[in-house]
């Protein structure tokens, strides 16, 4: 059984690579558009999310994943001002555009790294590794740092 902190929610998902050149099958899907900042020296993450029903602001913290692949993640959700305060603080960040597709989202990348990343929550590790890799993806990048949200917002704040 794992130990949680309090109010944090398991997160069990599962992601794969998508080739961004093949992904115009999407562009007449709704989206939300989404601005991370992943605030330097610690393992919290600052997003803005923009769509058709308005504007969210929030703060995340990830507490790194447990021995059946779940991850503890706690939110709280934020005014326009305290967004706009946190948004001083260094980090790393990076913009993306996430599809609703199927049951899973399929988030690409803006900016100067190419990227489309396709992930799917479960309720449990054992719906997680039931679970087929959707046809349109290149391969799982799941347990590949280099594929994290926050490895692809430090690689495109250096390549800016």
């Amino acid at each position: 059984m794992n130990t949680f902190p309090k109010y944090a929610l398991a997160e069990c998902e599962r992601r794969w690579r998508v080739d961004p050149r093949r992904t115009e099958w999407v562009a007449s899907l709704p989206f939300r558009e989404i601005d991370d900042l992943y605030l330097r020296g610690t393992r919290l993450r600052l997003r803005r999310v923009r769509s058709a029903e308005g504007v969210v602001f929030k703060l995340g913290k990830k507490y790194g994943k447990a021995p059946d692949g779940a991850e503890p993640i706690t939110n709280i959700y934020l005014t326009e001002a305290e967004y706009a305060a946190l948004s001083q603080l260094p980090g790393y960040a990076v913009s993306k555009r996430r599809y609703a597709v199927g049951e899973g989202a399929l988030d690409i990348y803006q900016g100067p790294v190419p990227a489309a990343i396709f992930e799917r929550e479960f309720a449990s590790a054992a719906d997680a590794a039931a679970c087929a890799a959707p046809p349109f993806a290149i391969e799982e990048v799941t347990d590949m740092p280099e594929y994290c949200g926050f490895a692809l917002a430090v690689a495109a704040t250096q390549r800016r």
